[in-house]
């Protein structure tokens, strides 16, 4: 007699029944006090699928996953670096996760199932980075479509899970220092800041001033105060502080946290967990690069570059859970801090520049961001009926207050002199505020077929509801009088040229800069969706899934300035019904094959539609958004093979085909000659196409005690992809500037790959674990990817910027050991053996020239961690 069995959805088995005695016997993965299932037959037991591990066997979906064990072994520092490990991920920037080559606007992350703000101006995808490892308990990669999930996915979705109930009591605290050797004991540069800068906090001297914050309050331009009041608003602005950049030696790196649980069983059948996690951070980074520009096989910009940044990171997260029969409800609150201090000098060759060409530019930004979050979430189990809850309220801010650009030209005998033209001295005030509101509830009812198995139906509701404002406020030191200064006073530091005795009528005079109604915006984005799922195994070893979504969106943008002037604004309201489709073949005890199809949708980012200029410090690149943007759409296409051998050993073998209608990419345009400015455009049609592999296995070593007494390990993955824009000549574009069709096959776009896309991304992993050592030796590669696009003309025009990530080799060792009685790790790892390079650059008839490559160099850190 057949029957199949089946555990909460995950199928396990086609099975010949005997008595409960014998299938225990024969495999204890089958065992489940929650069904009642009572054969009182005898007969030989053959189990489908109990050699397939969780969660793979758990999940209808194609997905990759990443457990504490990954988290403890690789040592990654945060989030964004442990993510690289798995297969189809990549990250630009070590911010933002591709997942299968898409870039990150067609990828999103979520917490706990809840989503998350981002605090950066550019996207609406949180930075990966900003979640250090010691606050996670995992993540799941799912790279399929399901209809629990919002119909935002193109290339995945990323779910990160916090640590929840700790089972048994701990406190652990670590402590560590590292070094860099392209930065730790050599000359950086920076500006004092404040008192608390180490921090990663500011104590104020960053504060607009009074005087400032009243123009500003006020909405009055700087020309309609009288010269007294625009004097006072002009000294009010700190100096010294925060405008001259120092060199000195760079010291260490350090870090430190502190994380707990405790766990209590409460009245005999109920137990409370609490897990506390703080953390501190801070790293020192200094990339000495060429910066070089060509257009038209012709050099416009030539710099030689130092930059040096002050990376820290302040974190926190409380979680608890309780627990009682068949309920769990569970409480988050997280709070992280991310602050980047940077200063940066270009000196060399600029077209633009007057005179001799050659200039100096001194800038320097202070970036404070931070994302906290409060969540509570709930799982009711009522017999065939199962209730899952969820609500969250999360804000993200990024502050930038004086960011700070000084310009001076270089005369033939060397000198740097302040002409009183060009940019001058120009501060920048900025802020933006993330808030995100959402909610869900989910319905789960199992439906019992013939013999033991069941159908899973569930039904769910989902809001989420997203508020972006971002402001900006840009002034410069400027004045008549600035060109016929001293020479000896063109000559002088930036603070002395700015003092107090210069800032007048006379000389100089703080003045607004040019605002059309665009600095400032303000997105908001909600989010309507319902979704039914069905999941049943309808004939015998073949499970399906199958769902649709329903999904109803608003999103606007509007464009201001601090006069109460605005700028053109955006309106996108669609709504979708949006299918999937999961078949899983469970062939075998260890094999199962998945196929599966899916319609989603990708819709542009607030800055995206924001038609106003930006720009990214980070990259010192200049955007304006597109308010004629419209959503871009998918239908997907996956197949997948899964062999697995044993504990933690597998094969896997997938395939992926993508289609995207009007795909959102970015292109540049020239207001004036090697100036160049980034905005984006929809696309006529785009596919995309690849493969996966991976293997992972466990395996002895025999050749003496010490390789015996240790587990070896190995796994490595393989990611192909191959992508390509369709823009054919008839096809058309929307002008981002006028909103009238355009020619596509102008932009040059026709058969080139998706911006960001590498072809290729290998990962591997070899080491051991023993009973008190692990080492592990780590392998990334990924192949050149186009960072920034250009432009054709019958010159040549701007070649793409090319950005090559090259090989990383990390390695990272663990040893426990027991001091006076307490359990202590000592840690160790080394980053960028092989000392590979950042490299951006172009190709163009000058060969190669570099666009913004320096020396990364290898990091070494050591740590020890005591646990009580």
């Amino acid at each position: 007699m057949k029957s199949h069995l089946k555990i909460r959805g995950a199928l396990l088995a086609t099975t010949t029944l005997v008595s409960p005695i014998a299938a225990n016997a024969q495999d204890a993965e089958t065992t489940n006090p929650a069904l009642s299932f009572q054969p009182t037959y005898s007969d030989e037991i053959v189990v489908r699928g109990r050699n397939i591990p969780e969660p793979q066997r758990a999940t209808s979906q194609v997905a990759t996953f990443l457990n504490a064990d990954d988290l403890d072994r690789t040592g990654d520092d945060n989030a964004a670096l442990a993510l690289t490990r798995l297969s189809g991920l990549s990250v630009v920037g070590g911010k933002f996760a591709y997942v299968r080559g898409l870039g990150d606007r067609y990828s999103s992350a979520r917490l706990n199932g809840s989503p998350l703000p981002s605090p950066e101006p550019l996207r609406r995808t949180v930075p990966l980075d900003l979640f250090p490892s010691n606050v996670l308990e995992g993540a799941t990669v799912q790279k399929t479509f399901s209809p629990n999930y919002p119909g935002e996915f193109g290339g995945g979705i990323i779910d990160l899970q916090t640590l929840r109930d700790p089972g048994d009591s701990f406190l652990n605290v670590k402590l560590g220092v590292g070094m860099n050797t392209a930065t730790t004991s050599k000359d950086g540069i920076y500006v004092n800041g404040g008192d608390r800068d180490w921090l990663g906090y500011d104590d104020g001297t960053r504060s607009i001033p009074d005087p400032l914050q009243d123009v500003i309050d006020a909405g009055t331009p700087l020309n309609d105060l009288d010269d007294a009041t625009r004097e006072a608003v002009g000294e009010s602005l700190v100096n010294s502080p925060l405008s001259v950049i120092q060199r000195g030696t760079l010291g260490p790196n350090f870090e430190g946290s502190i994380d707990g649980g405790w766990s209590k069983e409460v009245g005999g059948d109920a137990s409370f967990g609490l897990v506390g996690v703080i953390g501190y951070k801070s790293d020192w980074t200094t990339e000495n690069s060429e910066r070089v520009v060509v257009k038209n096989d012709t050099i416009g910009v030539d710099y030689d570059t130092i930059e040096t940044s002050l990376n820290t990171t302040v974190n926190g997260l409380l979680s608890s859970s309780m627990s009682w029969d068949n309920h769990v409800v569970q409480g988050l609150m997280l709070y992280i801090h991310d602050t980047l201090k940077q200063s940066q000098i270009d000196d060399g060759f600029n077209f633009n520049a007057p005179g001799t060409s050659l200039i100096n530019v001194e800038s320097n930004t202070f970036l404070e961001r931070q994302l906290w979050m409060a969540q509570l979430s709930g799982n009711h189990i009522f017999g065939d009926l199962e209730a899952n809850w969820r609500g969250a309220f999360a804000r993200s801010t990024r502050d930038a207050p004086y960011e700070q650009s000084f310009r001076r030209n270089r005369t033939e005998d060397g000198d740097l002199v302040y002409s009183g033209s060009g940019i001058g001295r120009e501060i920048n005030f900025s802020d933006l505020t993330d808030d995100s509101l959402s909610g869900g509830v989910d319905l789960v009812y199992n439906v019992p077929l013939s013999g033991a198995r069941e159908a899973t139906l569930t039904l769910g509701y989902e809001y989420a509801d997203s508020e972006r404002e971002f402001n900006s406020y840009g002034f410069r030191f400027a004045g008549s009088g600035a060109n016929s200064l001293p020479l000896d006073t063109q000559m002088a530091r930036v603070d002395f040229l700015f003092s107090p005795d210069n800032i007048d009528p006379a000389r100089f005079e703080l003045e607004d800069r040019v605002s059309d109604g665009t600095a400032s915006y303000l997105g908001d984005l909600t989010v309507h969706g319902a979704y039914f799922l069905a999941d049943a195994e309808l004939i015998p070893t073949v499970r399906t899934t199958a769902g649709v979504r329903y999904e109803d969106g608003s999103q606007t943008v509007g464009t201001f300035d601090r006069f109460g002037n605005t700028g053109p604004g955006s309106e996108i309201k669609n709504d979708y019904w949006l299918p999937s489709a999961m078949l899983t073949w469970n062939f075998t005890d260890n094999m199962q094959f998945r196929l599966g199809y899916s319609q989603t949708i990708a819709r542009p980012q607030f800055r995206e539609l924001a038609a106003s200029q930006f720009s990214d410090p980070d990259t010192d690149r200049r955007y304006r958004g597109n308010s004629f943007l419209v959503d871009s759409k998918f239908r997907n296409y996956d197949a997948r093979y899964e062999y697995y051998l044993g504990r933690n050993q597998f094969i896997t073998a997938s395939g992926f085909y993508k289609t995207i209608d009007n795909p959102i990419e970015e292109i540049q345009f020239e207001p004036s000659n090697f100036n160049f400015v980034t905005t984006f455009i929809n696309s006529p049609k785009a596919e995309l196409y690849g493969g996966e592999f991976e293997y992972r296995t466990r395996f002895a070593l025999e050749m003496n005690d010490w390789m015996a007494n240790r587990e070896w390990l190995f796994s490595v993955n393989y990611t192909y992809t191959k992508s390509e824009i369709e823009a054919q000549a008839g096809d058309t574009v929307t002008n981002p500037f006028t909103g009238a069709d355009l020619d596509a096959s102008t932009l040059g776009l026709d058969g080139a790959p998706l911006q960001g896309t590498p072809e290729h991304i290998v990962n591997a992993q070899f080491g051991w674990e023993g009973d008190s050592d692990q080492f592990t030796l780590l392998l990334g590669w990924v192949d050149e990817r186009i960072l920034q696009r250009g432009f054709p003309d019958e010159d040549g025009g701007l070649p793409d910027i090319i950005e090559q990530p090259g090989i990383q080799l990390d390695a990272v060792f663990r040893h426990n050991v027991e001091i006076a009685g307490t359990p202590v790790t000592f840690g160790f790892s080394a980053r960028n053996l092989l000392g590979a390079k950042h490299e951006e650059f172009q190709n163009s008839g000058l060969g190669r020239t570099e666009f913004n490559t320096y020396k990364r160099g290898r990091s070494v850190s050591a740590s020890i961690t005591a646990k009580f």
